[in-house]
């Protein structure tokens, strides 16, 4: 099957939290919209896939970030939230989903390769949409992937935007 690239970016609509896939045309063709704001408790997003015509909703937890330093003074970063009431990294890994992140080679940024039980189906790297800097235009990312993988390659971006953590395999 062919795959095809796309940018995932946030929405920037004030308290949505959510964030969208668009083609080469702009055109979305995902996106995951907040359906209910919560202060306490769980985030409601519908997950919508323009492609299939469907969508589900999820309940999306607060994101929990730590950090500890080691014996050499690294400092390793554990990020997650509660997807539908369990930890998304567990979600994804219970799936078969595994995450290899790396440096980026060409340019400032992340580039993960992601595999569901062994096949890889989607690469993620940072992305720099325009020439903007990925500092001043965080959460924005090229998917690659097909579009029998979609819905995947959208939950596993999703959560790395979500989540402050870097490495992940």
């Amino acid at each position: 099957m062919a795959t095809k690239t796309y940018l995932f970016k946030p929405d920037k609509k004030f308290l949505k939290q959510g964030f969208f896939m668009e083609d080469e045309n702009k055109n979305v063709i995902y996106e995951a919209k907040m359906a209910k704001f919560a202060l306490i408790g769980a985030f409601e997003f519908e997950f919508v896939n323009h492609k299939t015509n469907t969508s589900n909703v999820h309940k999306i937890g607060h994101t929990l970030t730590s950090s500890e330093s080691g014996m050499l003074h690294m400092v390793s970063i554990k990020s997650s939230f509660k997807l539908d009431g369990q930890n998304v990294w567990d979600y994804l890994h219970e799936l078969g989903i595994r995450i290899d992140s790396k440096l980026s080679s060409n340019k400032i940024g992340m580039t993960y390769v992601v595999s569901l039980k062994g096949q890889d189906f989607a690469t993620i790297a940072t992305s720099s949409p325009n020439g903007k800097s990925i500092i001043t235009n965080p959460y924005c990312y090229d998917v690659t992937t097909d579009d029998e993988n979609l819905d995947l390659a959208f939950l596993v971006t999703f959560a790395i935007a979500r989540t402050e953590q870097v490495a992940y395999n």
